[in-house]
């Protein structure tokens, strides 16, 4: 099980979204992160926080 925190998720994305505005600057507004990448982000902060549409 990871020790990470939502927030640490949070901070992922953040970089996700840094690394592609700065590779779409040197390459192309067409560059793509790969989907498994941001997948696997997802699947943790699921795993951390209960989704609000999931609440009875």
């Amino acid at each position: 099980m990871s020790d990470r925190t939502a927030a640490d998720l949070e901070r992922e994305f953040a970089m996700l979204a840094y690394v592609r505005d700065r590779l779409r600057a040197s390459e192309g507004e067409e560059f793509r992160i790969p989907t498994v990448a941001i997948d696997q982000v997802l699947d943790e902060l699921n795993s951390l926080e209960p989704s609000p549409w999931d609440r009875n």
